[in-house]
This record gives C-alpha cells, structure tokens and sequence, in this order.
C-alpha cells in the first residue's frame, strides 16, 4: 500500500491532522525514515511516531465541496489529460485551487498536499497540533 512520505506525514502532522486508526508510521527518531507497520500503540507511545496516511484517508478529509464568496460551491475533481494532471476544486469559471500530480510521488502525497494548501489557506482546520515533533 502506497502511503504518505516521512516529509508529507510530518507536515500534516504539524497541522494537526490525524487518523484514528493508524496501521503505517515512521519513527520520528529513525534517519533511515523507513515506513514500519505499527498496528496498534497506546497513547504513550504515538509522540514517538509520525503517522503515514493512504489515499483513502486523505480523500476522506478533504472537504467535497468549498464554498465561495459568491455562494457556489467548486467540487472536488481529479483531471488527467493531453499529458497533464491535477488535483483541485473547480467551479463554473475553471478550477480554484489545484496541485499538480507528480509522477515521481504516490497519490497520497498528492492529495495530501492539496489538504495541506486549504489548510494554510485557512479553508480546512483541525483540532490540535502536536508540539514535539522533531527531525
């Protein structure tokens, strides 16, 4: 399963996105940054690693539909074509906010990223954000 890298996972973890339910993690300590199935670890332990998310998880955080100044709503669309690719939220006029796909990362970080980019937007939030994160 393709999942977020270490760089991607640390920056939503800054943010303060989390998962419930984590099967994949990096150990924040470990320079390799090798991806470990974690199943599960109490609480204690979670400052301990960076959690990796899969597309699933990610696409379910991102908001379907943003709402506009002007009232409409831009829906979320995937776009692959004449040799382009995207990620964003499109209106009437064209698309709003997008990411580009790039073919040398899985998906995940992709999507993640456009998660990343409404969040520094101020148009996603989340709870809280973890404070001891270090390289």
């Amino acid at each position: 399963m393709k999942t977020t890298s270490f760089e991607i996972s640390k920056k939503l973890a800054e943010i303060g996105f989390k998962a419930d339910k984590i099967e994949f993690a990096y150990k924040i300590s470990d320079p390799s940054r090798h991806l470990f199935e974690v199943g599960f670890m109490g609480d204690s332990r979670r400052d301990e690693y960076c959690q990796a998310f899969d597309l699933e998880t990610i696409l379910e955080a991102l908001p379907k539909y943003l709402e506009q100044d002007n009232g409409f709503e831009a829906g979320l669309r995937f776009w692959w074509a004449d040799g382009a690719s995207w990620i964003g939220y499109q209106n009437f006029s064209g698309f709003i906010i997008t990411v580009d796909v790039n073919q040398k990362e899985s998906l995940a970080d992709t999507a993640a990223r456009l998660l990343i980019l409404l969040h520094e937007k101020g148009l996603v939030k989340f709870p809280s954000q973890p404070t001891n994160l270090k390289d």
